[in-house]
């Protein structure tokens, strides 16, 4: 079939199947809504936005009938992996936004059971209105993503429950066929606990739907957090000498594996904090494209950031806080200053009194007002509570100023960011040298060194590389491109893969990995033989075209 002359028709038969208003093939609304932030984008035939499972099916079975690829995305808010853009030109984009049904929430064993449209701001509205004690561990990035989307690309968190895949239990996945396949289902229809006990029975299937193109999830339970008995959080600002660090990175760990530090923070390095609560001092850079040393320092200075920072939610019984705090504080002050600021959020008297005195502290300690601005949301991220507060850091280089509203659309406005995620050992050895290795070529492409080191679990952590250019500019477009492509080369050929990619690098990524690459496409051909569902998708068989 001819593709081309075949669209019109494709599109008249998918708005008699799911309706004119959940279609469009209007040029303008597919260039809006199939912006990027990385420096790549492909443009589809055709947007689709389904209302329900049984949409996404009939969108399917065209595709199939059509011989045109689909590419599904959630909420498509995953700026600076790929957005809503497909690894291929044309076809059908499925944007699954308006799928927002929360089925259910059980209380006494803490899940619930939502559709992949559903927003971390919206799963957080529905447990606030209706008093539920349950917390959803939130993204630092923003609220409007898909609580499913972010678990299904491995994203992560910052609470005890930061592990988003790992929350994931029972899923609803439409197949090519148009089939609904129900992962670790005993008894189809009849299994009391699906949403509890994700193996099932014979080889676990779930995790075949992360990061893959086998099928597209509409529904799946997720497992929520009982609100705990105590709370507080943590802030602490590396201070200590630079060849100390290496002993910092092996206490962290040595924390995390007692249990006394049961957050997964993220470790920020100065440029990363400093986007967070200023623009970009172009005043500074002297001629150059990134800021010298000294500009930094001084940067850095200006607002009371220090040279490496974190900060860390405190969970359990109130006995056992208190007990973090003071491993916490034994271990990690001799590395810089730690301060427990959590009751600062409380809309109390004693809160705002915490909150004060946090100030005036904050005041003495030559903190900027903006840095001390971002308090109440970062406390509130580790209680669950999602905000677009810190993602708008992208804005921080190429805009003269950050929005002010509270939920921004960093595709639409066209900021530049591109993020790289290297899986690292969590020993001194293994951090300080992937450092090194990333920070030398992001010099050499002349960016700034962006880093936040993720503590995934007590033996690994990830990397958030980051650079931030301007989208509209094509050298800068080129160049990060080229910085991406030589670091992520670099550290893997060091021991260092990525734990994600960016749509533009998904169809050659599993290269290197020869007889993993041919099994998943073997699974791919027996049961997606058109190779409809995303074609090139984390490399399982690529080079499917509109």
């Amino acid at each position: 079939m001819n593709r081309t002359s075949s669209i019109g028709s494709l599109f008249n038969h998918l708005c008699a199947q799911i309706g004119a208003a959940n279609v469009t093939i209007d040029e303008s609304q597919i260039e809006l809504r199939s912006r990027t932030c990385i420096p790549y984008r492909e443009l589809p035939q055709i947007i689709v936005y389904p209302l329900n499972a049984q949409h996404v099916q009939a969108v399917v079975l065209a595709a199939q009938e059509f011989n045109v690829p689909v590419w599904p995305v959630s909420t498509g808010k995953n700026w600076g992996y790929g957005e809503t853009t497909a690894c291929y030109p044309g076809g059908i984009t499925m944007i699954l936004n308006r799928m927002t049904k929360i089925w259910h929430v059980d209380e006494k064993l803490g899940y619930a059971v939502i559709d992949p449209g559903v927003t971390y701001q919206q799963l957080n509205d529905y447990l606030k209105a209706n008093k539920i004690p349950l917390w959803t561990d939130v993204t630092s990035s923003t609220q409007s993503g898909s609580v499913i989307g972010n678990a299904l690309d491995k994203g992560r968190g910052l609470s005890p429950y930061a592990d988003h895949f790992g929350q994931i239990c029972g899923m609803d996945v439409v197949l090519s066929d148009g089939k609904i396949l129900e992962t670790g289902n005993v008894s189809q229809g009849n299994y009391h606990s699906r949403h509890l006990y994700k193996w099932g029975i014979g080889p676990s299937l779930q995790g075949l739907f992360a990061q893959s193109n086998f099928g597209i999830v509409v529904k799946a339970g997720v497992w929520l957090m009982p609100e705990p008995e105590g709370f507080d959080w943590a802030v602490f600002d590396y201070t200590a000498k630079e060849e100390q660090f290496g002993d910092f990175i092996d206490d962290l760990r040595k924390l995390m594996f007692q249990g006394a530090l049961r957050a997964y923070p993220h470790v920020a390095n100065d440029f990363a904090m400093l986007c967070n609560v200023s623009q970009y001092p172009h005043e500074r850079l002297a001629g150059q494209k990134f800021l010298s040393p000294a500009a930094l320092e001084s940067w850095r200075k200006e607002h009371g950031v220090a040279p490496w920072s974190f900060s860390c939610g405190l969970y359990g019984l109130k006995k056992e806080v208190r007990i973090q705090k003071y491993y916490l504080r034994r271990v990690l002050s001799q590395y810089g200053q730690i301060q427990f600021l959590g009751a600062a959020a409380q809309n109390t008297l004693y809160g705002k009194t915490v909150h004060f005195f946090a100030k005036g502290m904050g005041k003495m300690l030559g903190k900027s007002p903006a840095l001390m601005a971002s308090l109440i949301p970062a406390i509130n991220l580790y209680r669950g509570v999602p905000t677009d507060y810190f993602v708008k850091q992208i804005y921080a280089k190429a805009f003269a100023s950050k929005p002010a509203e509270k939920i921004v659309d960093a595709a639409k406005d066209q900021c530049g960011v591109l993020w790289l995620g290297p899986l690292i050992p969590f020993t001194c050895e293994h951090v300080t040298k992937a450092i090194a290795i990333s920070k030398d070529i992001t010099a050499k492409h002349e960016f700034d060194f962006f880093l936040e080191i993720i503590v995934e679990s007590p033996r690994n952590v990830i990397f958030l590389l980051g650079v931030f250019y301007d989208r509209k500019a094509d050298e800068e477009c080129s160049r990060a491109k080229r910085w991406y492509t030589e670091v992520k080369t670099a550290l893997s050929q060091n021991g260092y893969p990525t734990y994600r990619m960016a749509t533009m690098s998904m169809p050659d990524s599993s290269d290197t990995a020869s007889t993993q690459k041919d099994f998943l496409n073997a699974i791919k051909q027996s049961i997606d033989p058109q190779n409809i569902i995303a074609p090139g998708r984390y490399g399982i068989s690529a080079n499917k075209k509109g």
